[in-house]
């Protein structure tokens, strides 16, 4: 049979381990909430590489018919 002092004593244990579940929680949310703006960081970073190469595509095409212009006009 548990004595008085040994209820306590494991009262407290479960109280410390309930302190740092909801510190684990707590840092587990920290973290979630970081990875999801990092997410939404790389989708930014991703689109934006989209139209840097699609611009980089016109760019060039653009080029293409100038120079093939050019050629027409010293002929």
């Amino acid at each position: 049979n548990d004595s008085p002092g040994q209820v306590e004593a494991q009262l407290q244990v479960v109280q410390k381990l309930e302190e740092k579940e909801r510190g684990l929680q707590s840092a587990l949310g920290a973290v979630e909430k970081e990875l999801n703006l990092r997410s939404q960081a790389l989708e930014l970073h991703k689109r934006k590489a989209v139209e840097a190469a699609q611009l980089a595509e016109d760019l060039r095409a653009q080029g293409e018919h100038v120079q093939a212009r050019l050629r027409e006009l010293q002929v």
